[in-house]
């Protein structure tokens, strides 16, 4: 049985799909007949439902580094693709395929955002976002374009199945999408060589959702990933290169609030066998047995 604690106000769904490497589709189970599939749901959606029976990391209550869930040690960082650049033009314009590199993961009240080496000012630049910045200069008339996808990552220091996650800001309240993957090792986030699609690449598993408007908070349902256990998860703006919904990217952006997970089931320990005594050890005992009576009758 799964053990229950929530320690979140705000909640995410997912309307699931995913691709490879790993395939994830329906909702986890029928835990509400009133959430439908798009961004607007109607009454009696509730995100505290869904989350029932799993454990809650929350971002802002818990902290980012070493927080303990259930015996769980959790440390959550924050990733962007704003290293060096391969370019690539368009007529008139410059277009960068940037590998990823650390960010910084603030607090922003009940939910994290995060701040990239190219952030702006405006609005949704200090959540986890993938808004499109067409930048030019009056002396050109070559227009650069920037696309940086914001992803926060959640270590645990055993593997987890994560259900799913819940969101204190939405840039797009009715139309936002998130992406996720389940991670064999942070190599490939850390090494400032490598796109986002390379790490996709190499994810144990992938997925996109659609975030749900539940009538207690925003709700991502990780659905179909039942059986993927990891140490480490990534949240983040809608990329395809991790499933595409067919939803528009560069529109999309939250602040983290919680995470759902469940541990992995342990195996049982081996029944430990007595074994019976042999015939001759019985045969010896009985005779041990018959002399002692011989001797105290003497």
């Amino acid at each position: 049985m799964k053990i229950s604690k929530i320690a979140s106000v705000t909640t995410l769904v997912l309307a699931s799909a995913i691709t490879a490497p790993a395939m994830a589709t329906g909702y986890k189970g029928n835990w509400h007949n009133g959430c439908g599939n798009d961004g607007n749901t109607g009454d009696g959606c509730n995100a505290a439902d869904y989350f029932a029976d799993d454990l809650m990391y929350s971002l802002a209550s818990d902290g980012i580094s070493n927080a303990v869930v259930d015996g769980v040690t959790i440390n959550a960082s924050a990733y962007s693709d704003t290293a060096a650049s391969t370019k690539y033009s368009s007529g008139n314009y410059v277009y960068k395929d940037e590998n990823v590199e650390a960010a910084t993961l603030q607090n922003y009240g009940d939910g994290y955002g995060v701040i990239n080496a190219d952030e702006g000012t405006s609005s949704p630049a200090h959540s986890a976002d993938n808004q499109e910045i067409i930048k030019s200069y009056w002396w050109s008339s070559t227009k650069y374009v920037e696309t940086d996808f914001d992803y926060v990552l959640i270590s645990f220091d055993e593997e987890v199945n994560v259900t799913g996650a819940t969101f204190s800001w939405l840039w797009k309240e009715t139309d936002t999408q998130v992406s996720v993957a389940a991670l064999s090792d942070t190599s490939m986030l850390t090494s400032g060589v490598n796109t986002w699609g390379d790490i996709a690449g190499d994810a144990l598993a992938v997925g996109s959702f659609d975030v749900l408007n539940c009538d207690d908070t925003d709700l991502a349902e990780i659905s179909g990933l039942d059986n993927v256990y990891s140490q480490y998860w990534i949240i983040g703006a809608y990329n395809t290169v991790f499933g595409d919904i067919g939803y528009d990217m560069f529109d999309d952006g939250f602040k983290l609030a919680s995470v759902g997970f469940n541990k992995k089931p342990g195996e049982e320990p081996p029944t430990t066998q007595v074994t019976e005594p042999g015939t001759f050890a019985m045969l010896f005992m009985g005779g041990a047995l018959a002399m002692w009576r011989r001797r105290r009758s003497a």
